[in-house]
């Protein structure tokens, strides 16, 4: 197998080769990912959330939409208001599954799999080890919480920095996480959405949940991770 470093830094690796089924070109072997940002598409919350249900092949979102859950508890248990494009989303179609692979939580849904509460607080106690060392993990502690974090971690992404917050919506089924990456004074809907594998790698997009998904799901977004799975045909369901 012939490898190449391509970029080397303290928080990551970039290498390309050749190595047949070991290695594909340009994998990442370890470290973090930033997604260009793309384009500003100027859809409002409710519109990004609408072009994702067309994409998935659901109804339109105007005919979906019920009366919308009351959202202050959740909100409140989680500590922010949450980006109205999922919000939009969630009360049009609920919980559910992007194209067998992506998990999108709700509040109070009746599956384990699909609640975002405990999703959410899975997904802390998943990545807490890597803030804080293994063993020394507290479910009270913020992961923003850099006073407690480990002098000799080598997993947290360079773009998260003291005070910053990570919310989980969705999973997959191989163990990994969907986040926003909540940044103090940030608007939700402002929030971009971080992706995290089993092991120690990031992947960041400059884009909110809806757009993300819809750019993943669209190809403009390329994802070393997600992409192989969601080429098609997309669908949403339980």
């Amino acid at each position: 197998m012939d490898l190449v470093v391509v970029e080397l830094t303290e928080t990551y690796t970039i290498v390309s080769g050749t190595g047949g089924d070991l290695l594909r070109p340009d994998d990442i072997v370890s470290g973090e990912r930033t997604i260009a940002d793309l384009a500003e598409t100027g859809r409002t919350p409710v519109e990004a959330a609408a072009h994702l249900a067309e994409i998935l092949g659901l109804p339109p979102l105007a005919d979906s939409a019920g009366n919308g859950k009351d959202w202050s508890a959740v909100e409140t248990e989680l500590g922010a208001a949450l980006p109205g494009d999922y919000k939009a989303f969630i009360d049009a179609y609920g919980p559910g599954l992007v194209d067998d692979h992506v998990y999108v939580c709700a509040p109070d849904a009746a599956e384990e799999w699909a609640d975002l509460v405990g999703q959410n607080s899975y997904a802390h106690e998943c990545v807490g080890a890597e803030f804080f060392g293994w063993g020394n993990w507290r479910r009270e502690w913020q992961l923003g919480d850099a006073s407690r974090w480990n002098p000799d971690r080598e997993d947290i992404p360079s773009w998260f920095e003291p005070g910053d917050n990570l919310i989980s919506w969705g999973h997959t089924g191989n163990g990994d996480f969907l986040f926003w990456h909540v940044k103090p004074g940030t608007s939700a809907d402002d929030w971009p959405v971080m992706f995290k594998e089993e092991g120690p790698l990031w992947e960041q997009y400059g884009t909110g949940f809806a757009t993300a998904l819809a750019h993943l799901l669209s190809g403009d977004i390329q994802s070393e991770y997600l992409s192989r799975w969601l080429g098609g045909p997309h669908s949403y369901g339980r």
